[in-house]
């Protein structure tokens, strides 16, 4: 990685962390310049604009994020209901560490789904991406309804996310890890 790709992926990372902290309209470009110790004009140059920069953040912590579900789903040394509780456990440790200020989708897409159909549909996609994953997951361990299974799911798990970032209330997790854990190994459903 040559310097500018490093500087580009470092104003990125800390888009990612100010905005998580201080919501992305509540992220000005002088709290990024700030951050970053890169001028407005280098900024401007590598993005063209701070909602260019917001996509490429989300399009690569999209990427980091989904990949790390990926290889938690395909280890083989972790059982089914390991597989789908490692994201519960992550939250815990986030949240006790002050780490968690909600979902940078769920966060991105309140503030630009009027206004910004490329910041929507980035996070609209990454959502729809992650039930595609579980429902996969499922199918492939022989869970019956699968498509329905990761819906009802990530319904809860959004839920949970939601409700963390207002409460930072960590006895959520495990009442939603429940939830979640019974809709997808029920075979009742």
């Amino acid at each position: 990685m040559n310097k500018q790709q490093e500087k580009r992926l470092n104003i990125i990372n800390k888009t990612i962390t100010l905005c998580a902290q201080y919501g992305f309209h509540g992220t000005s470009m002088d709290t990024i310049t700030t951050a970053t110790g890169v001028s407005k004009a280098t900024i401007y140059k590598y993005f063209i604009s701070k909602e260019n920069l917001i996509k490429e953040a989300l399009i690569l912590f999209s990427e980091r994020a989904l990949n790390h579900l990926d290889l938690t789903f395909s280890d083989p040394s972790l059982t089914l209901e390991q597989k789908l509780s490692e994201r519960f456990d992550l939250l815990v440790a986030l949240v006790k560490d002050d780490l968690f200020n909600g979902c940078y989708f769920q966060l991105a897409y309140s503030e630009f789904n009027h206004t910004d159909d490329g910041i929507a549909d980035i996070c609209s996609g990454y959502k729809n991406m992650r039930v595609d994953m579980i429902k996969a997951l499922l199918i492939e361990n022989n869970i019956n309804n699968a498509e329905l299974k990761s819906q009802q799911a990530e319904l809860i798990f959004n839920g949970l996310l939601a409700s963390l970032q207002i409460t930072k209330n960590t006895n959520l997790i495990p009442m939603a890890k429940e939830m979640y854990l019974n809709i997808i190994l029920n075979d009742n459903k």
